[in-house]
């Protein structure tokens, strides 16, 4: 049967994060709404259904934590796997905007959760802990807050994951004078590559003491337009902050100029990730 989490444990006070994740917590604050109605619904359930589906046990009647879980995917999938979701993530904003798990959510960083050690019956971290500069820590903060024999999955979009809508939005954007914060580029730089391949995947889990399967998972929505094609890369942390500033005309002259520079038949969406499967 599932049980509440232990109660939050000391951890020397205010979480200490560094500079560029209070910048990515502050953009994904400001991305809420956008994330939920665009990505989110597009894209990231979806994902985060085959990341779930993945697991090598049962979920029913598991405490899973979900780490960054945002606006609710990977929440969603769990509660419809039978398990108990508790929704953490940095931005505050983001867990408002998920109804799954509310009244458990955390407002915490991924690689220093306020749980106690063995409080958990397992951890979903679908597309968060390639957020982390050290993602073999946020591997290892999974392992202390799961009890032995639970399942931790994860997701990172794999290297050679791409299409031509992100090119054609970011092009639209920059000729409104959208320029990329900081944040991002640290982001993509530094964070991203490391769970990027299977092998990148399984060396962090594996410093992180969680050795288990990674597999590179392609998941296709042929049935995306390519106006969802230009509202799900729209709705994304890094440009959604500057979306919201322009006026509704402008706005939509980014959709249009966004679509022209896409073309008329663009190929089907796939998304490709690394997803990890271990047992504690």
């Amino acid at each position: 049967m599932a049980r509440p989490p232990d109660a939050p444990r000391g951890r020397g006070g205010p979480l200490a994060v560094t500079q560029t994740r209070a910048a990515i917590a502050r953009a994904y604050d400001r991305s809420a709404a956008a994330w939920r109605d665009g990505p989110a619904r597009l894209v990231y359930d979806r994902l985060a259904e085959v990341l779930v589906a993945s697991s090598p046990v049962s979920l029913r009647g598991r405490l899973v934590l979900d780490v960054g879980a945002g606006t609710g995917a990977a929440s969603r999938s769990l509660a419809a796997a039978g398990a108990t979701p508790v929704p953490v993530d940095v931005s505050a904003s983001m867990l408002r905007a998920n109804p799954v798990g509310a009244a458990r959510a955390v407002v915490a960083d991924a690689v220093q959760l306020p749980l106690a050690s063995s409080g958990v019956d397992g951890v979903v971290a679908a597309f968060s802990f390639n957020h982390l500069p050290d993602a073999a820590a946020g591997f290892a903060e999974a392992a202390r807050v799961c009890r032995p024999g639970s399942p931790v999955l994860v997701a990172s979009y794999a290297a050679e994951d791409s299409h031509p809508v992100k090119q054609a939005v970011d092009a639209a954007l920059a000729e409104k004078d959208w320029q990329p914060e900081g944040w991002y580029a640290d982001l993509r730089a530094g964070a991203v590559p490391q769970l990027a391949t299977v092998t990148g995947m399984a060396t962090a889990a594996e410093a992180g003491g969680l050795p288990g399967e990674a597999t590179v998972v392609d998941v296709p929505f042929p049935e995306l337009t390519p106006e969802d094609l230009v509202s799900w890369r729209l709705g994304l942390a890094q440009s959604a902050p500057f979306v919201a500033t322009l006026d509704p005309p402008t706005r939509l002259s980014v959709v249009h100029r966004s679509l022209d520079l896409l073309g008329e038949a663009p190929p089907p969406l796939h998304r490709t990730m690394v997803v990890l499967s271990a047992r504690k």
